[in-house]
């Protein structure tokens, strides 16, 4: 073998030698990691749960569920107020009481009954929707009544503010949105009342001179 033979050979195997060691190694660039397959798409969410209906008018005596509504009123000096005649009209049921001068304290109301006219269990339920409206004053009170009905008003009761546009408002069903009114030493707390939840209370309580009004339309219950 000539001399350039040789020198040709013995580069090969320098050449062959070299990559031998890098192999071993772990020399050279690393092979691509595969690409890690998508993650999966979410599933559809599951639909909430229907709100179940307690009460909804459809005259000014009767509810949908077979419920019945009514009326009362009251006023510091009862011979000042004049109760005006409950309506029906646009899915909502509406009252209200003139004031021939302001009063200590004085409210007209429309209640609504449970379902059949019997306790409902509420206990399961967090959140009240109702509708609501007046024409004259932008508060109202919400009353849940218990088994049997609470005489003088000392019950869970929430305050709601309301405009002439019937709208709907969603309430939580807690001790914080429905304490007991302040000026009442004891009555049916919340916890209590929704065991056995009678009939919803909706009040006007103005007591300044003149006409003073309020309109429900449905009440529901969610989960």
């Amino acid at each position: 073998m000539d001399m350039i033979s040789k020198r040709r050979a013995s580069r090969t195997l320098a050449v062959l030698f070299s990559a031998a060691l890098l192999a071993a190694c772990g020399g050279g660039d690393d092979a691509p990691a595969p690409a890690s397959a998508p993650a999966p798409a979410p599933g559809p969410a599951p639909a909430p749960t229907p709100a179940t209906a307690f009460a909804t008018p459809t005259s000014t005596t009767t509810t949908a569920q077979a419920g019945g509504v009514e009326t009362y009123q009251y006023a510091e000096n009862g011979a000042a107020q004049t109760a005006g005649t409950p309506a029906f009209a646009a899915s909502a049921v509406s009252f209200g009481a003139t004031l021939a001068s302001a009063q200590g304290y004085a409210g007209a109301a429309l209640r609504l009954y449970a379902p059949n006219n019997t306790a409902f269990n509420a206990s399961s339920y967090s959140r009240m929707r109702i509708q609501l409206r007046s024409s004259t004053d932008a508060l109202l009170l919400i009353k849940l009544q218990p088994t049997p009905v609470s005489a003088d008003g000392c019950t869970a009761t929430a305050e709601a503010v309301v405009s002439s546009t019937l709208s709907e408002l969603v309430i939580d069903l807690n001790s914080t949105r429905f304490p007991l009114p302040a000026h009442c030493g004891s009555g049916t707390t919340l916890n209590t009342v929704r065991a056995g939840l009678l009939a919803v209370d909706v009040v006007n309580p103005a007591s300044t001179a003149g006409a003073h009004d309020l309109a429900v339309g449905s009440i529901s219950l969610e989960p």
